[in-house]
């Protein structure tokens, strides 16, 4: 087996911290526009009178 060494370690630390901060500020900049995306999909209360 191959050893991690210290480049290969600041290297892979360095990369997962890149994936959390683009997946982090994704999520900040869209959170408004998902949650009223989904917030309109909820059918109405009549909805389920006309399935019953």
């Amino acid at each position: 087996m191959s050893e991690l060494t210290i480049d290969q370690l600041i290297k892979l630390v360095l990369g997962v911290l890149v994936v959390v901060a683009v997946v982090v500020g994704l999520y900040l900049i869209f959170k408004d526009k998902i949650i009223n995306f989904f917030s309109g999909l909820s059918p109405g209360p009549g909805f389920w009178r006309v399935l019953l």
